[in-house]
């Protein structure tokens, strides 16, 4: 579907263009105004169109914003209920009973996995999920220092 300000300037150059030609359906020499009225059908016919079209326009805008709206609520609901199930010892791949040196060799294998320099190179979809991931480990090592 065009955009509305580009459907508009189209639809103003036909409706110029249609009055400044020669040839209409009421001819113009048929005198005192017979000739015009043609031309503001025209133009209203172009009116019609127009806001129907905008309406059509602003109806699909708001579908596609509800669903993005539907799509951020999952994705946060599902965000949540895995904040709630954190385990800092399974993100770091560790036992429960790991000292603070085996905390910090974990720490620095995962991060050298998922550190987003080290997947530079690799699609946006991958460096985001590598992003994710280093936020994850970072919180689990985190929360294990303290």
């Amino acid at each position: 579907m065009m955009d509305p300000r580009n459907l508009k300037k189209w639809l103003i150059i036909i409706a110029v263009l249609y009055l400044v030609f020669p040839r209409d359906l009421i001819p113009d020499f048929l005198g005192s105004g017979l000739g015009l009225i043609d031309d503001l059908s025209l133009i209203a016919l172009l009116t019609y169109f127009y806001r129907n079209r905008l309406r059509e326009y602003a109806a699909r805008a708001t579908q596609e914003s509800r669903g993005q709206d539907q799509r951020e609520r999952s994705s946060r609901a599902q965000a949540e209920a895995s904040e709630s199930s954190f385990d800092p010892y399974e993100i770091l791949g560790i036992d429960s009973s790991a000292s603070r040196e085996e905390v910090q060799a974990a720490y620095r294998a995962r991060m050298h996995e998922y550190h987003p320099d080290k997947v530079a190179h690799l699609g946006e979809e991958l460096q985001k999920v590598a992003h994710r991931k280093a936020v994850e480990i970072q919180q689990a090592y985190e929360q294990l220092r303290k």
